[in-house]
């Protein structure tokens, strides 16, 4: 149970394009228990869910935020390869984002407040950014935080002079050091508010940089959203599951707001979610039931997020609607026959876009390639030089005698005379002829062999 009679802090973990399920949670805990989130004493974010905790902690509208990422998954699914394509250059776009929509002061706003997870590059270790000296300051550690090694790039961003990557990396759910902390996750797990368990039977989880998931197909699903973005109707989705899981963490823990009451679902549901521009529209009714949204996926959801998941799938859908699926296949193929060059050109010419852009610092980042490219032979060749330059260690065989030292027998030479009595004696020879030794029979059995067994030797 949650006691808001002392300090309390949340924490969102890194969950990439499934940071579409926060909107969800934190439009709930926005319209039953504001409390919840204006009065956290610190908010603590890796990766997406950094993005989700700066977004808090400024005070930007999250229909600014739900419009934005339902914009960079659909244009993620524009391309072949999805967010790998050339073109498709996703830290940029949370750049812009976050420079639209922050604002000014915002490193005023959240500093103190706001702790930012990174993994810093030359030893992996995790570090919690706190305090920020601008918005441009800001900005850079939260891309930072946000740096997928490889598929956001090959050389990581910096903060502060300093390289790091993703901070889900090193720790995907910060917290404090008190228990009174709300984790806050998007996949099915242990986590105080998440997806719940589709199988309670199962007791397979897997525990991912401090974040608890659980083995089945719903969070496999999940993972694999999270890198590549599913379409926009399951986003809203998302986005509503999330909805209905915050109002299930409030009513467990009473923390439903007598200011806030419920509002009536009814009346909400009457309101048009998306507003109509065309006249044909105006005149057609048939066409105002918005069917590229099923209502019932958005049912609990305010109505400026509403708006902004319908709206964005009137796009998808008018720009993909049944006949283009259904002709797509042909025209591709007729594509390819014709052009069969046309792909390769736009990939490079992609390609040529993001090396134009990457030209301004291609001096500072072949340097620090360099540099860590001779901190690790330099690190390789001390740990090479210290082994050779080690004595070997010699191990005393208890067997043999305790003032026995066969390390150099040049300089210490043995001999009867030095030997203890009780001990036997070893003599070295130093003479370059060859050792010889007279090789005798042991000595006859007396006992005689018993009756019906042959001479001669006998082992056993």
């Amino acid at each position: 149970m949650l006691d808001l009679e002392r300090d309390w802090s949340l924490s969102f973990a890194g969950c990439g394009f499934m940071g579409i399920y926060y909107v969800g949670v934190n439009s709930c805990i926005l319209e039953r228990c504001p409390r919840l989130i204006r009065d956290a004493s610190r908010i603590y974010g890796a990766s997406a869910g950094a993005l989700m905790a700066a977004v808090m902690s400024a005070g930007v509208p999250l229909e600014k935020c739900c419009s934005d990422l339902m914009s960079m998954a659909r244009r993620a699914r524009s391309h072949p390869l999805g967010p790998l394509h050339p073109s498709f250059n996703l830290l940029q776009m949370v750049k812009d984002s976050l420079l639209s929509n922050l604002p000014e002061n915002a490193h005023i706003l959240v500093s103190g407040r706001l702790c930012v997870s990174l993994t810093r590059v030359p030893d992996g270790k995790n570090v919690l950014v706190s305090e920020f000296h601008s918005r441009d300051e800001l900005v850079e550690a939260l891309i930072c935080s946000c740096f997928v090694p490889l598929y956001c790039g090959v050389v990581p961003p910096t903060y502060r002079g300093v390289h790091y990557v993703d901070g889900a990396a090193s720790d995907n759910l910060p917290r404090c050091c008190t228990n009174n902390t709300v984790t806050i996750s998007a996949y099915a797990g242990e986590s105080d508010l998440c997806p719940p368990c589709g199988n309670k039977l199962s007791f397979h989880q897997v525990r991912f940089n401090n974040v608890s998931i659980q083995v089945n197909a719903e969070n496999m699903y999940r993972v694999t959203s999270t890198f590549f973005p599913p379409e926009q109707q399951a986003l809203a989705e998302i986005c509503h599951s999330g909805y209905v899981d915050a109002l299930r963490f409030l009513q467990e823990n009473n923390l439903i707001s007598s200011e806030c009451p419920m509002r009536n679902l009814e009346m909400v549901a009457t309101k048009p979610c998306c507003k109509e521009v065309t006249e044909s529209n105006k005149k057609n009714p048939v066409q105002n039931r918005h069917q590229w949204l099923d209502p019932q996926l958005i049912e609990k959801l305010p109505v400026p997020i509403k708006r902004v998941l319908c709206e964005a799938c009137r796009e998808t859908q008018s720009s993909a609607g049944l006949l283009s699926h259904m002709t797509k296949l042909p025209k591709k193929m007729t594509s390819f026959l014709q052009l069969p060059s046309l792909p390769p050109i736009k990939s490079a010419y992609s390609l040529a876009q993001r090396l134009v852009q990457w030209i301004p610092g291609v001096h500072r980042e072949v340097s620090w390639l360099y540099s860590v490219g001779g901190d690790n032979s330099r690190q390789a060749q001390t740990t090479t030089m210290e082994d050779s330059g080690r004595e070997p260690v010699v191990r005393r065989w208890k067997s043999l005698p305790s003032d026995l030292n066969l390390w150099d027998h040049l300089l210490l030479p043995l001999t009867p005379a030095d030997t203890p009595t009780s001990t036997p004696s070893f003599t070295w020879n130093t003479s370059n002829e060859p050792e010889k030794q007279t090789l005798t029979p042991p000595p006859t059995p007396t006992d005689n062999p018993a009756p019906g067994t042959g001479g001669g030797w006998v082992l056993g």
